[in-house]
């Protein structure tokens, strides 16, 4: 039988993290799980780490990219090799609550006409300390109201009904970063999206973590919200005030940025 929950995570270059993160998602409560990991194009010891885990839990299956193909595209080879009904995004710099598989599986169950849950979150270091929380909207209605302004869910939390990514796409190969707000976004606009109550996972906030890797992050946010007015039906001027207003945005240091989530 098929494992119900795939959980989906792209690697380059994670071996600081890789092992904790792995340990982390193995102690799991919710153990009807595959582990698919994309090595993509690592030099690091990642390929190693992950390969030896593969023989020690029969959950893992590890795909190899030969060379380094970008995020959004190891996303996609992934979900072309997951069974699970649903797919639970994880990142190597994340963190996870031991239930969180649980209790988003168990929402998913008993909500059928909700597409997509995330949850809220910590912001730790890079030492793993917790330094903030990530609070975000839970009900569909301000969810879809705020996704303009920002992406309302943090990508590591995602947990997404396979059927509907068959139906509606995987993600924007277009997209190089930011392909969760796009596939969000596009979403959102014909699907019930909600956000748990509880901080089921923990988000670095630092200069090397996946959210946090330069320009091109916010750039492809900002194409996000022009595809959406322009595409996905979403109001034009209520879009182009939030575009004008990231554009300024996009100009302040990172570090200046990355300052305003700590305590």
């Amino acid at each position: 039988m098929p494992p119900k929950i795939s959980i989906l995570m792209p690697v380059h270059n994670g071996a600081k993290y890789l092992p904790k993160v792995i340990e982390n998602i193995l102690a799991q409560t919710f153990v009807d799980f595959e582990l698919v990991m994309i090595n993509d194009g690592s030099t690091d010891s990642s390929w190693r780490i992950m390969s030896e885990l593969v023989t020690k839990d029969q959950r893992i299956k590890l795909i190899t990219n030969t060379d380094n193909l970008g995020i959004t595209k190891s996303l996609n080879i992934g979900l072309e090799k997951c069974q699970g009904k649903y797919i639970a995004r994880a990142d190597v710099d994340d963190l996870y609550d031991p239930d969180r598989l649980k209790e988003q599986y168990e929402f998913m169950e008993a909500e059928p006409d909700v597409a997509l849950c995330g949850s809220l979150g910590w912001y730790i270091d890079e030492g793993g300390q917790k330094v903030g929380e990530k609070n975000l909207p839970l009900k569909y209605s301000e969810i879809k109201e705020k996704l303009l302004f920002n992406n309302q869910f943090i990508h590591s939390s995602l947990f997404i009904r396979k059927s509907i990514l068959d139906k509606e796409g995987f993600y924007n190969e277009s997209f190089k970063a930011s392909q969760d707000y796009e596939l969000v976004v596009r979403l959102a606009r014909k699907y019930r999206l909600v956000n748990l109550p509880n901080r089921l996972v923990s988000w670095r906030v630092s200069h090397n973590s996946l959210s946090w890797s330069g320009k091109r992050q916010e750039w492809d946010a900002i194409r996000t919200r022009y595809w959406a007015i322009t595409k996905y039906g979403y109001p034009k001027l209520k879009g182009l005030n939030n575009i004008l207003l990231r554009l300024i945005w996009f100009v302040v240091p990172q570090r200046l940025k990355i300052r305003r989530y700590k305590k």
